[in-house]
């Protein structure tokens, strides 16, 4: 009988201030300065208001497209 290591669960969970800490320098490096007040509602109204039609379903034919691809 063969028995199969189970791999450490510890080694498996992200200590998340590191990770927090991390994603911050990149922000501050990249420029990025997230805004409080967005809400996928308004990005709804900015993409209506550039003109995206969301019955044209734009952004999902793209990744449908691509899965047929392969």
């Amino acid at each position: 009988m063969t028995t199969v290591a189970r791999p450490d669960l510890k080694a498996l969970i992200a200590d998340k201030a590191a990770l927090r800490r991390i994603l911050e320098e990149q922000d501050a490096c990249s420029g990025f300065v997230p805004d409080p007040a967005a809400t996928p509602q308004r990005a709804r109204e900015l993409m209506l208001a550039d003109g995206i039609r969301p019955e044209d379903n734009e952004f999902s034919r793209e990744i449908v497209q691509s899965r047929e691809e392969e």
